[in-house]
């Protein structure tokens, strides 16, 4: 006895290989043990591949498990009502009540099961997203009227220690929908200037034991990375000689929480196995200067992007800006903001500004809008394809001599503190390393984005048109608790810029929604981890290029309404039943033939602002975020195609209160429960993220993404069903 069944052509299979073929002998001496192998073979058999529904309006071949045409044929019998065909009236009312669409006449008066996917499929699709509509985004707002997909060092492709700089990382996440990027600027290697000890021309060049002793400044960050890119070398050409299998940061045999702080300092020259003082890194430097400056990224006197004081490699600052005008506008004509963090000396701002103005001509911002008057900002319409500039302003009162006393934590807020800034080295006194003045001409390049430090609500800055005030996360969670509706008020017309804290060395991300709910429009998030908060900025952005007009009652025009009042509020009922997989994604460091031993369950979290948080409650003892709590799962299902229809599989949020539903979110994830010898360090197969108010309701196919983010052939067929009341 044999069966052939038709399997989806791939790469990895011949296109005259048409059919596979299976032979199964039937023993009658096992009698009923047979004829339940035989189940169980014909029932592994249907797991081989997707089979295939052809639509003929559309010319092609849609993909599906069993377990799914099951659940759509079962759906189809249901709506038919035990009649042959299914009726125009009874197609019409599903569309409407159960799927929630607006359904123009349909032209068939009856449908076979194959026509009814097909006018369903095409004509309304099935994806539980709903699309957005780049084309009537309302433009017409203030830009400080909306939310802003924000990136924190964007430069860095790892963690935040030890991690490379690169152009590509800037070209990565402007593709992927980012709008405010951030760029740290230092000084280029140079012998006669460092960031506390700015080049002078009135002044005699720095003598030899003057570079030596100021070293632990502008060039020890670069000393540091060129170390470790030696060091690395060195155990690569190790590794090759010896036949080392490579490890790498994202295997599933390098765990993250195994991350540590590199050592600094005289430490560092222990890990090395010599002493290393400041004459002797001095030479190092002077022996590599010319290897590293042969780098067509490094050319002489230009600056560069890096992470300071860190063993982050450096890239050119006119490489980085030569990427960002290549992508910039690749995707969409709404503008970008670039965040910049100087630690350049004076001389080499001035050589940023002409950077910038050679690299970006055209399009950067550089004089008010005509048609904005003094006082407004613009609207966002009336800056298409443009570049603008955040920086601080210049400023007569910054003391060279680097004498400037530092300001309590309690008096101010250090604007820019983004890791390097916020960790600047300490003096002998107990002081931090003053900032770098900003000359007048990078200074005059904030035309609407100037950087302020945050004091209070009541200053005089706090009142200013452009101002940004950019805080760390502790700093904005200890104001929502303090200062909510001072907060709130200030961000229905003025900017405000979260980013993550210092000690998030491996670039983990805060949760970028209760940032979103007190009206911060750039929360800066770590791109180069696709955590649960990078999961919400992929939902809260997904195809808005980067720019969500804020929600009623988050408005400037709003500022008569109550922050707590300031949004419609609904009560919610919601209901997700998942039916079936398919091509559900195997778990990093699981083998591609492990497929049929795939346990996948489906978790479902849903992100809403208790009434409770609204004044600070979400913040536990030692002010620790509180974990969402509307936690549910289903039970687990059987290969990378399953059928959740024989185990739990609905999952229900009820009566869940305040819900406003532009900042809510759904976050899927399917993690392979499957017993094992030896614990995988991360059982997710995929995951997806869905603002709430573009959450589709009825029968929806939910798409997966990958640990990294990319986009996977996985889907889950699932029946939404939301209500408010």
């Amino acid at each position: 006895m044999c069966f052939t069944m038709r399997k989806r052509p791939s790469e990895a299979t011949p296109r005259h290989a048409g059919t596979i073929r299976r032979r199964l002998t039937l023993n009658p001496d096992l009698g009923t043990n047979s004829i339940k192998a035989l189940k169980r073979a014909i029932a592994l058999a249907s797991f081989v591949a997707p089979t295939a529904v052809h639509f003929q309006d559309g010319n092609k071949d849609v993909y599906l498990s069993a377990a799914i045409q099951r659940h759509l044929r079962k759906l189809f019998d249901s709506l038919r009502r035990g009649e042959p065909t299914l009726s125009r009236a009874s197609f019409t009312t599903f569309l409407e009540v159960v799927q929630g669409e607006r359904v123009p006449l349909l032209a068939e008066e009856r449908y076979k099961f194959e026509k009814f996917l097909e006018e369903w499929w095409i004509r309304f699709g099935l994806k539980a997203e709903k699309p957005a509509s780049p084309e009537q985004k309302d433009l017409s707002k203030p830009i400080s009227n909306y939310f802003i997909s924000s990136s924190h060092n964007t430069y860095l492709s790892g963690n935040q220690l030890a991690g490379r700089s690169t152009a590509d990382a800037y070209r990565r996440v402007l593709r992927r929908g980012c709008r405010c990027i951030e760029i740290d600027v230092w000084n280029g290697d140079s012998q006669s200037s460092t960031p506390e000890h700015p080049r002078d021309a009135s002044t005699k060049p720095v003598s030899r034991f003057e570079h030596v002793r100021h070293l632990s400044g502008g060039s020890l960050h670069t000393v540091a990375a060129h170390l470790k890119g030696t060091v690395e070398e060195k155990i690569e050409k190790t590794r090759q000689r010896l036949g080392v299998e490579k490890v790498h940061s994202h295997s599933p045999r390098c765990s993250k929480s195994e991350l540590s702080p590199p050592p600094f300092g005289r430490e560092l020259g222990r890990e090395f196995g010599t002493a290393l003082d400041p004459a002797s890194l001095a030479r190092e430097l002077d022996g590599e200067r010319s290897s590293l400056r042969s780098r067509p990224s490094l050319p002489p006197d230009e600056p560069i992007v890096m992470h300071g004081y860190t063993f982050t490699a450096p890239v050119g600052f006119r490489e980085v800006c030569k990427a960002v005008r290549e992508v910039a506008f690749e995707t969409t004509s709404l503008p970008i903001i670039v965040s910049l963090e100087v630690h350049a000396d004076q001389d080499q701002q001035g050589a940023m500004v002409q950077i910038m103005r050679e690299e970006w001509a055209g399009l950067l911002v550089d004089k008010p809008h005509e048609t904005c008057p003094n006082g407004r900002m613009p609207r966002l319409e009336e800056l298409l394809n443009k570049i603008l500039v955040k920086v601080k302003r210049a400023s007569s009162s910054l003391d060279n001599s680097g004498t400037m006393s530092t300001l309590s934590p309690n008096s101010t807020i250090d604007d820019d503190a983004s890791g390097s800034e916020d960790d600047r080295l300490t003096l002998p006194n107990g002081a931090k390393k003053p900032k770098v003045p900003i000359c007048e001409s990078l200074s005059a390049l904030a035309i609407y984005t100037h950087s302020e430090h945050f004091t209070n609500f009541e200053s005089p800055a706090a009142k200013n048109p452009s101002h940004i005030f950019s805080i760390n996360e502790n700093k904005i969670l200890e104001l929502i608790v303090s200062k909510h509706h001072e907060l709130f008020s200030h961000n229905r017309h003025f900017f405000m810029r979260a980013y993550p804290k210092g000690l998030r060395f491996d670039s983990s991300n805060l949760d970028p929604s209760h940032f979103w709910r007190k009206g911060v429009q750039m929360v800066a998030m770590n791109w180069q981890s696709w955590d649960e908060g990078m999961m919400l900025n992929e939902a809260m952005f997904s195809g808005e290029n980067g720019w969500v007009l804020k929600p009623r009652g988050y408005l400037s025009e709003d500022a008569s309404a109550d922050p707590e009042d300031a949004s419609p509020h609904h009560t919610l009922d919601l209901i997700i039943t998942v039916l079936a997989g398919q091509n559900i994604p195997l778990p990093e460091g699981t083998s591609n033939s492990n497929t049929r031993s795939l346990r996948p369950l489906v978790k479902c979290e849903l992100h809403v602002e208790k009434a409770e948080d609204r004044h600070g409650a979400l913040l536990e003892a030692g002010g620790k975020v509180r974990e969402c709590e509307y936690k549910q799962k289903t039970a687990a299902g059987k290969t990378d195609h399953p059928d959740f229809s024989y185990v739990k599989n609905d999952m229900q949020f009820l009566g869940v209160q305040k819900v406003i539903e532009q900042l809510s979110f759904v976050r899927f994830k399917v993690e392979d429960d499957a017993p094992r010898l030896v614990s995988l360090r991360d059982a997710s197969a995929g995951w997806a993220c869905i603002r709430l108010d573009r959450l589709a309701t009825g029968y929806r196919f939910v798409h997966l993404l990958d640990a990294n983010g990319n986009n996977t052939s996985g889907v889950l067929l699932i029946r939404v069903d939301k209500n408010f009341h």
